[in-house]
């Protein structure tokens, strides 16, 4: 990851935030008490290794900084009264030696989206790499710097554009070559230039790229209900940090929403509660329902494991809010996660007792995966290797209680035991290839030649909506006609057992109701891949009159269609209960597996609504 000089724009006048900006510079303003906007960009500056900061201010507030950070930023002091905010930009690059990061000191933001530019930024040639936010809320698009895209390059930024593509987030990356636009800009248009008219210049020439930071939080403070809002959004910010890389599925989406939200109530109302004995109080938990699994109580010993998992996580976070992380924190916590285990499939033996060959070969794997997906998680990071790639394969210990949890209330603890016993070994052949990879291997010539089109390249004469529209009536029309084949074959065939067992046969009509799935699948993923094209044509033919982004429209279509394809699939999830000895528990799996995909989509789709509308739904009422 890039480590390389900031450049903290700090010198404007703030004049929409006055009088409280008359008292100090606006990111001296709190977002919490004791916290201050400086302090909230410093403090994720130093936790990505970023220590080289400049601070571009006016000379009255020049003590100010000086007292406040002390050696560790350097003041770089304006010398006029009246300018714009590349004048602070080109201060910066003269003092900097080589390419820098250029922030705004009004702007928060999460810990990601820096990281993401970081990453984006290593081999960049280009002379600005500026973030891009394809979903602004209404009111962010009608302030901000809007940006004009081709592909991988900006063409153009201006804040008279429609909001088509997205907004600038004022995170900027300049590199040695941008010192020449910034000079050229500043010669044309004086010091009253901005930053966009360096970024056009560049862009012109093809040296403006951009990193998608699309869902990832920030905010400009300009006004005083801008400061307002990012009050409100540090708390998300805070919440959303406390997620850790190697979260699992379940943790990620399930257990950090509950755990985050208490930690968090705690922090504000200062209360401190000792990482340690939450990490014990979470063992216990996770002990008290392996005892409830043993004595075959499966509701409550379900519910008891999946709480474990939800408090587990709060020590770390508990300790990261209140600035306490140790290393003994850190292996208690390891150490009572791996008893804890242990336990729980200890419980899940009892219950099931006694052991036939393969019940005991799982539980002896089961006990065996508990720590080995540790163990390999952790040889392949003392490696250097980036796990993330193979963390999505569900065998962490979130996903692993989870499917205790899961499978108990349902009453097939089994099936929970099973899974954990196999799954990982999946984990484990991801990390042999990603270490494989990593370590080298015979290089191998490229082949030559491109794909292009063929000569001549002859546009399309059938308008993309008319193209759209004819893709989806001939797969719906597949659809139909597989349907009607199979709904006419099958009283022909009905009625053949293929295998017939001791309690239960499987017959030609199971058969014909898998394949009437599979066919519902197949199709319906086709129709919805063709109904993508539609929405964002509909979506770019909005803009102009919504106000949103593209993307903010299309990703607003998708969900609706994603929340109706839920509800299919979960009215669709009764008819497989018909299918023997695994019909009523597919069934089961299938409406809970669509029950939740619904209701997560409905919460993302009113999230989304609510973030992009909100500001301008609050102007209507006013």
């Amino acid at each position: 990851m890039a480590n390389i000089p900031v450049a903290i724009l700090a010198a404007g006048e703030a004049t929409r935030l006055k009088p409280y900006s008359d008292q100090a510079p606006k990111c001296f303003m709190e977002l919490e008490p004791g916290v201050t906007i400086l302090d909230f960009i410093v403090e994720r500056l130093r936790s990505l290794g970023l220590d080289d900061v400049y601070i571009v201010t006016r000379p009255a507030y020049s003590q100010i900084f000086r007292e406040k950070l002390g050696d560790s930023a350097k003041i770089v002091e304006a010398d006029l009264d009246s300018f714009g905010n590349l004048y602070s930009m080109g201060l910066a690059a003269k003092k900097i030696k080589g390419r820098f990061l250029a922030l705004m000191s009004d702007h928060i933001f999460e810990r990601d989206l820096l990281e993401a530019v970081l990453e984006a930024i290593e081999g960049a040639e280009e002379a600005f790499v500026v973030c891009l936010d394809r979903e602004p809320t209404i009111s962010e698009a009608e302030e901000g710097l809007k940006l004009r895209i081709d592909q991988s390059r900006i063409v153009e930024a201006d804040k008279s554009l429609t909001p088509l593509y997205g907004i600038d987030t004022g995170i900027i990356f300049c590199n040695d070559s941008a010192r020449k636009y910034i000079r050229k800009a500043l010669k044309q248009n004086g010091v009253t230039a901005s930053i966009k008219d360096a970024l056009n210049l560049a862009a012109s020439d093809g040296q403006v790229s951009f990193v998608d930071v699309t869902g990832l939080l920030w905010k400009d403070i300009d006004t005083p209900q801008d400061l307002e809002k990012a009050r409100r959004i540090y708390w998300s910010i805070l919440k959303r940090e406390l997620i850790r890389p190697s979260d699992g599925f379940v943790s990620r989406y399930l257990n950090r929403s509950i755990s985050s939200t208490i930690s968090l109530a705690l922090y504000k109302r200062r209360i401190f509660v000792n990482p340690n004995l939450v990490s014990i109080f979470s063992f216990l938990i996770a002990v008290a329902g392996a005892l409830f699994l043993a004595l075959r109580s499966f509701l409550f010993g379900g519910i008891l494991i999946q709480v474990a998992s939800i408090v587990d996580g709060m020590d770390g976070e508990l300790a990261r809010l209140y600035k306490r992380s140790s290393r003994f924190g850190g292996f208690l916590d390891s150490f009572s996660d791996r008893l804890a285990d242990l336990a729980i499939i200890l419980g899940l033996a009892f219950a099931l007792w006694p052991l036939n060959w393969f019940t005991a070969l799982a539980v002896a794997l089961a006990s065996a995966n508990t720590i080995l997906v540790s163990y390999v998680t952790h040889l392949l990071k003392s490696l250097g290797l980036g796990v993330e790639s193979i963390r999505r394969i569900p065998v962490t210990r979130d996903v692993r209680l989870f499917a205790i949890f899961l499978a108990s209330i349902i009453g097939f603890p089994e099936v929970a035991l099973y899974y954990i016993a196999f799954t990982p070994f999946a984990y484990y052949l991801a990390g042999l290839l990603l270490a494989k990879r990593a370590g080298g291997g015979v290089k191998r010539p490229p082949i030559k030649g491109s794909i292009r089109a063929p000569w001549p390249e002859i546009p399309s004469q059938t308008s993309l909506v008319k193209e759209a529209i004819s893709e989806i009536v001939s797969r719906v029309l597949k659809l139909a006609l597989a349907l009607l084949i199979i709904k006419l074959v099958g009283p022909i065939i009905s009625g053949f057992t293929l295998i017939q067992l001791e309690n239960a046969a499987l017959t030609s009509n199971d058969v014909l109701l898998v394949l009437e799935m599979v066919v519902i699948i197949y199709f319906g993923y086709m129709i919805l891949s063709s109904t993508k094209k539609l929405t964002d044509i509909i979506a770019v033919r909005l803009v102009s009159r919504v106000g949103a982004t593209k993307e903010t429209l299309k990703r607003v279509f998708l969900d609706l269609m994603y929340a109706v394809l839920g509800l299919v699939a979960w009215i669709y999830a009764t008819n497989l209960s018909g299918i023997p000895l695994i019909g009523d528990l597919l069934s089961k799996i299938v409406m809970t597996a669509a029950a939740i995909f619904f209701f997560i989509t409905l919460y993302r789709l009113a999230k989304r609504i609510y973030h992009v509308f909100a500001d301008a739904y609050d102007r209507l009422i006013e």
